[in-house]
C-alpha cells in the first residue's frame, strides 16, 4: 500500500505495509450489535443495483467539454428515479473518475438534482429561476456537478424521495408561483392573494414531510433507509457505466446531502473517498424535533451511535468534512467535539499501521458551500481519484 503524506491532517497515518492489527473496539459499541449494523448497511450498497442497461436516457446537451444527460433508472423498490448524468468528452477514449453528488435539504423541494446541476435549456422556466436562485444563495452561483465534469469527472446527481422530479405536485405549483413570473410586475390585489398562496402551499409541502415518513412506514419502511436505499443505486449505476473507472468513485454533499454522503460512504466500499459540508456535530447538541429530521433520522443507528462515530466505518478511506464557524445550525463548538473525536478514531485505527487521511476543516462561512470551500473540495478529489489515485 502506498505512503500517504503526513502534513495532510492530524489523522493522517503513513502506511508502511499492508498487514495490521485490528483495535478493540471501544466498550460503549455493543459487540452484539456490530454485525447487524454492518448488515444494515453493507448490504446491496452499491453492488447488485441498477446497472448502464438500464438507464433511460430522455434528453441531453454538449456543453464545454461534457455532456449533460437527463436519465432515469429503477430503484431496488421499483420506484423510477430521475437524475442528471454529467459525461466528460474525455470518457469516448478513457475511463474517467466519478462523484456521486448527493444534494442537500434546505426545505426547498421543487428542485433536487437541480441544486447541483445546470438544468437543461429545455427545462421548465421556474425550475430554472428556482435553480439559480439556490446556486446564487448557497453556492456563490456556481454548479459543482458542472464544475466536476468540465475538470474530466463523470458525475451523477438524483433526487431523493419528495424533491425535484419526485416532489409532491404542491412543490411544483409553489415553483410555479414564486418563479413562474416575473419579479418587476406590479404588486396587485392578485399579487397579494399569490403571496398568501405561497405561503399556504409552502407550509402544506413543509408539513408534509411528515405525511411522507408515516405513509412510509405504515408500509414498513423508514424513509432515510429508502433515501439511503436509493443513493445506494445510483452508486452501483455509476460504477456500471462503461467508461466510469470504479477503483476511482467518490461522494459529495452539502448539509443533507453531506449526512447522506458519510451514511453512504461508511455503507459502501465502492465509494473510495467522501467529501461532506455542513453536516457534522455531537448529538447531544443536535435539534430533532423538525419534521425535515424524518429525512435524516434511522432510529436503529440514531439511538447507538453518535454522529461523529461514523468515523469508526468510514476509516480507513480519506474523508474531507468541512464545517463553517458562522453556521447557525452546526454550531462550531459542537463540530469541534465531533471532529476532535474522529480524528481520534482515525488516529487509533492507523496506529496498527493501517491509518488513511480524515481531514476536517472550518471555513469562514455560515452554512454555505461557497467558491472556497468547493476548491477545497475539488483539490481532495484531484488528490484521491484524479491524480492520487
Amino acid at each position: 500500500m502506498k505512503k500517504i503524506r503526513r502534513d495532510e491532517s492530524q489523522a493522517c497515518m503513513a502506511i508502511e505495509s499492508s498487514s495490521f492489527a485490528v483495535q478493540p473496539v471501544l466498550s460503549f459499541f455493543l459487540p452484539f450489535f456490530m454485525p447487524l449494523f454492518l448488515s444494515f448497511f453493507l448490504t446491496g450498497c452499491g453492488t447488485g443495483g441498477p446497472t448502464a442497461d438500464k438507464m433511460l436516457v430522455t434528453a441531453s446537451e454538449q456543453r464545454n467539454g461534457y455532456e449533460c444527460r437527463l436519465v432515469e433508472f429503477t430503484a431496488a423498490d421499483g420506484d423510477v428515479v430521475p437524475a442528471y448524468l454529467l459525461v466528460p468528452d474525455a470518457a469516448e477514449e478513457t475511463e474517467c473518475p466519478a462523484v456521486l453528488m448527493l444534494h442537500d435539504h434546505g426545505a426547498r423541494f421543487d428542485i433536487g438534482k437541480e441544486k447541483l446541476v445546470s438544468p437543461l435549456r429545455m427545462a421548465p422556466v421556474h425550475v430554472t429561476a428556482s435553480s439559480r436562485q439556490w446556486a446564487d444563495k448557497y453556492f456563490d452561483g456556481a454548479y459543482m456537478a458542472d464544475s466536476l465534469a468540465s475538470k474530466g469527472y463523470v458525475v451523477l446527481v438524483s433526487d431523493a424521495l419528495y424533491w425535484g422530479g419526485r416532489s409532491a405536485a404542491d412543490a411544483q405549483k409553489w415553483s410555479r408561483l414564486e418563479f413562474g413570473q416575473a419579479e418587476s410586475e406590479a404588486q396587485t390585489t392578485a399579487d397579494v392573494d399569490r403571496r398568501d398562496s405561497l405561503k399556504t402551499l409552502k407550509k402544506r409541502v413543509f408539513d408534509g414531510q411528515k405525511v411522507m415518513a408515516d405513509s412510509l412506514l405504515r408500509n414498513g419502511v423508514v424513509w432515510a433507509e429508502k433515501i439511503l436505499s436509493d443513493d445506494a443505486d445510483a452508486l452501483s449505476l455509476l460504477a456500471s457505466l462503461p467508461y466510469v473507472d470504479e477503483s476511482r468513485i467518490g461522494a459529495f454533499g452539502f448539509s443533507m446531502g453531506a449526512h447522506r454522503c458519510w451514511l453512504l460512504s461508511a455503507s459502501s466500499d465502492v465509494v473510495k473517498c467522501g467529501a461532506a459540508v455542513c453536516w457534522m456535530m455531537m448529538k447531544e447538541d443536535y435539534d430533532d424535533s423538525s419534521v425535515s429530521d424524518l429525512s435524516m433520522r434511522i432510529p436503529s443507528l440514531r439511538d447507538r451511535y453518535d454522529f461523529p462515530d461514523v468515523a469508526r466505518f468510514t476509516f480507513p478511506k480519506p474523508m474531507l468534512f468541512i464545517s463553517g464557524r458562522e453556521d447557525h445550525l452546526f454550531p462550531s463548538a459542537s463540530v469541534e467535539k465531533a471532529f476532535d473525536r474522529m480524528r481520534r478514531i482515525y488516529s487509533e485505527k492507523g496506529a496498527a499501521g493501517a491509518g488513511e487521511c480524515l481531514v476536517t476543516e472550518f471555513s469562514d462561512e455560515g452554512h454555505h458551500c461557497g467558491l472556497a470551500v468547493q476548491r477545497e473540495v475539488y483539490g481532495f478529489f484531484d488528490r484521491h481519484l484524479a491524480f492520487g489515485g
